[in-house]
């Protein structure tokens, strides 16, 4: 259960969650890097023979791509309802991320100098969906649409069957989304089979999305070989709530995160008061008696804790410690604290911004850093799917003018070539 304490910076359960981790073990790390290699240098005779011991899958009994008569009776099953919500969520994504596209710039020196920044999508991008049991269809739009909106021309999805199906909710989202790229493969062998390429399997640029430890491993090994979004760790929301917070918008809050399920969810409230602590604790207990989340107790029990502070100023200097994924803002005036907290994936400011929001349809995305690299790191946005380069034009009359600056700055590292080629053009120029 929930734990209450008296808050300090060298308080325990404080120190528990500064030092949590998602590190990988060993033991998986090696178990991934043979999977790895394997799939390297056998391509589609591994992939499948890992599908078959991992994941019960045979490849070659099944088409490893969805076919399009598949797409379309997965449109048929989908309510209308959701339908309407994901449509909506997609909008909104789209909405948020078109601002980000960057411009390309100009500038212009001396002697006629033209210095150009440009900046071009990736040519492939794979994105990693989770789906044999619940359809993670919020996080597949989250992934696809930065991409699309960077203007990346090749997409494709990887996700594991279930009875050689994909889940009707992701075909429908993919299809909504024009993508119909769509392979049945998934672990450490999909991810393997993306970065390198097979016969069937055309390689990627960029590999995004969550997965399980085997996944998580196989995107950090092969960090180098194609880009990668992130290493997802845990869950983990903060919440600060002064006196004037509805106890079970907290505990609604903290139930939410612990709800993922690996048992390392952080959920972590400050409040004022011990009375204050009891009442959320309260909360907690009621809304997951009445709500059939029992199972989600267990959880807080790790991570889980309500901490009391002196005031709302301390509350924010272990958020900014914490750096956690969400930060939520439960308190009289919310404006305050915003501009306090420097260390955070996403900010829910005030009552009516329960984190489920940024999960599912506000428009920022929901793929944020966690396990404290929010110190570090951004939510994946369209810059992900942008590479930058740089365009030079001297002219004569430039290169003779800093030539001796760039000779002198040469020879100082001890790169006699490098001078040379600024000399031999000089020289030329003079005949």
């Amino acid at each position: 259960m929930i734990n209450i304490s008296a808050f300090s910076f060298d308080n325990s359960r404080f120190l528990n969650i500064l030092n949590r981790q998602s590190g990988i073990p060993h033991d998986i790390e090696k178990v991934v890097t043979d999977i790895i290699e394997d799939v390297r240098v056998n391509g589609d005779e591994a992939l499948n023979r890992y599908m078959l011991q991992f994941d019960q899958i045979d490849l070659t009994k099944i088409d490893i791509q969805v076919s399009r008569e598949e797409i379309e009776n997965a449109r048929q099953n989908i309510p209308p309802a959701l339908r309407e919500a994901i449509a909506k969520a997609c909008d909104n994504i789209k909405a948020f991320h078109q601002p980000q596209l960057p411009e390309n710039c100009t500038v212009f020196g001396d002697n006629e100098v033209v210095l150009e920044r440009r900046y071009r999508p990736l040519n492939r991008v794979a994105v990693t969906v989770p789906g044999e049991n619940a359809p993670l269809l919020s996080t597949l739009y989250m992934n696809l649409i930065p991409a699309l909106v960077a203007g990346v021309p090749d997409i494709c999805i990887i996700t594991k069957p279930k009875n050689g199906k994909i889940h009707d909710a992701l075909l429908f989202t993919a299809d909504l989304l024009n993508i119909s790229t769509i392979y049945k493969i998934s672990g450490a062998q999909g991810i393997a089979a993306m970065a390198y390429g097979t016969k069937r399997i055309k390689k990627a640029d960029a590999i995004v999305g969550p997965g399980n430890i085997y996944t998580q491993a196989a995107k950090k090994r092969l960090t180098g070989t194609v880009k990668i979004d992130s290493l997802a760790g845990p869950s983990e929301i903060v919440i600060i709530a002064d006196e004037m917070a509805t106890a079970a918008f907290a505990a609604a809050d903290l139930l939410s995160q612990a709800e993922h399920g690996t048992g390392f969810e952080a959920s972590t409230a400050f409040c004022l008061s011990f009375p204050q602590a009891e009442q959320i604790k309260a909360e907690v207990i009621r809304l997951a008696e009445e709500n059939n989340l029992d199972s989600v107790i267990p959880a807080l029990g790790n991570y889980g804790d309500i901490f009391v502070v002196e005031d709302l100023e301390t509350a924010v200097k272990a958020a900014n410690l914490i750096a956690p994924e969400h930060v939520e803002l439960l308190v009289k005036d919310p404006e305050t604290l915003v501009s306090a907290l420097t260390n955070a994936g996403a900010v829910f400011v005030g009552d009516h911004s329960p984190e489920s929001v940024g999960d599912y349809l506000c428009g920022t995305n929901h793929i944020l850093p966690t396990c404290g690299t929010a110190r570090f790191s951004s939510g994946l946005n369209v810059m992900d799917f942008l590479r930058s380069y740089r365009v030079i034009r001297y002219t004569e009359q430039a290169l003779r003018v800093n030539a001796e600056r760039i000779k002198t700055l040469a020879d100082a590292e001890g790169m006699k070539a490098h001078a040379l080629a600024v000399d031999v053009r000089l020289r030329h120029e003079q005949k």
